[in-house]
């Protein structure tokens, strides 16, 4: 069996953050934070419409999380290259990185 030095593989610190979004394409955040690692959006636990997650420009065709839902690890290196999208207005979602 193979070990994980948490020492080599961790890492300093990780950004976190959250917002509501609406019809509209919006960024996850308004400062592009840098990706080491990966990406996960969560949509609110109490959404009444989706949050679509996907690239600028073309968001509305992307990933649907349902209330509750969150995606897969995002293996990109900025936030800046995401972009959601709500169902209906005012639909809540987090995000975290590392």
């Amino acid at each position: 069996m193979s070990t994980v030095s948490i020492a080599t593989e961790s890492i300093a610190d990780f950004h976190a953050g959250h917002g509501t979004v609406g019809t509209a394409e919006a960024k996850i955040s308004s400062v592009a934070f840098p990706i080491r690692k990966f990406l996960v959006i969560r949509a609110d636990s109490g959404n009444t419409s989706v949050v679509m997650v996907g690239t600028p420009g073309d968001a509305a065709n992307g990933f649907a999380l349902a209330a509750g839902q969150e995606t897969p690890p995002l293996y990109i290196d900025s936030t800046d290259k995401v972009r959601v999208v709500g169902g209906a207005a005012s639909q809540a979602y987090s995000w975290l990185s590392n």
